[in-house]
């Protein structure tokens, strides 16, 4: 009889802890759900505020051969147009806008003192696991540096820099081999030469050069690298950015992208 009620006890108390694990599991499931949800209309709500996509310009006839020339927009001129000044009025930390044409990245860039606040918070300073597109604090705010590194969470939903780990196919680049940039000053395009797999410590992140030597190395090194092939130039007078995500092929894995950075209107 009392071996018995000891089975009855551990049954029960069993049944606890499965039905504990259950609830904190369905828990965490509906948090990650609303969080996704909380920020994408936060994003949502930005973007329809302060950002506008520019009428199309088609490309001159003298322009590259139809083959290079995409979605047949002319890549001389940026397809956003920027409310900066409302909405800097949001958020002073705001100094840019990112845009990758037939994916999720659309977003506002925040730049500050550190590289923890944006980790976890979105407009309004709510505090959610999406974060926030930022520059790293390392460098200009102005993208004057040789190397700009901008951080973005890999998102279960496809959101923020998630879609950046889609140039491990080699296939996916000639679809999306631009992705633009624009700053309260001047509007850029990105013409990316290279993605690959490193580490949170890599030389990737190394924001200046003490030579053209150097920095030309560099190029090369990340094209020797890149998952995918791009026969984009990289002059020494040029600058670049670093576009970094998580990633899981190895322990605190990141994927980068790395673009070369052009002025257009």
């Amino acid at each position: 009889m009392k071996k018995n009620s000891t089975v009855k006890t551990i049954l029960i108390v069993l049944c606890a802890i499965l039905l504990g694990v259950f609830v904190f599991s369905a828990y965490k499931i509906i948090s990650t759900i609303m969080g996704y949800r909380q920020a994408e209309k936060a994003y949502n709500e930005v973007a329809s505020q302060y950002m506008t996509m520019a009428s199309p310009t088609p490309v001159p006839e003298e322009s590259a051969p139809p083959e290079e020339q995409g979605d047949g927009i002319d890549p001389e001129v940026s397809p956003l147009n920027i409310d900066f000044e409302g909405l800097r009025r949001q958020s002073t930390d705001y100094v840019a806008w990112i845009y990758s044409p037939n994916t999720k990245i659309n977003y506002p860039i925040a730049y500050t003192d550190n590289n923890f606040y944006y980790l976890d918070h979105i407009p309004g300073e709510i505090t959610n696991a999406n974060g926030t597109i930022f520059i790293d604090c390392r460098n200009a705010s102005d993208f004057s540096d040789q190397n700009t590194c901008i951080y973005g969470h890999n998102m279960n939903d496809g959101s923020m820099f998630a879609s950046i780990r889609n140039y491990r196919d080699e296939n996916y680049y000639p679809q999306h081999p631009v992705i633009y940039l624009s700053t309260p000053e001047f509007n850029y395009r990105l013409d990316l030469i290279a993605g690959f797999v490193t580490e949170p410590t890599s030389f990737a992140y190394a924001m200046n050069f003490d030579s053209p030597e150097q920095f030309l190395s560099q190029i090369q090194l990340i094209k020797d690298l890149s998952t995918f092939k791009s026969d984009v130039e990289v002059k020494e007078t040029d600058k670049i950015v670093t576009l970094s995500t998580c990633t899981y092929e190895r322990e605190e894995g990141r994927y980068v992208v790395v673009g070369k950075l052009t002025r257009i209107h």
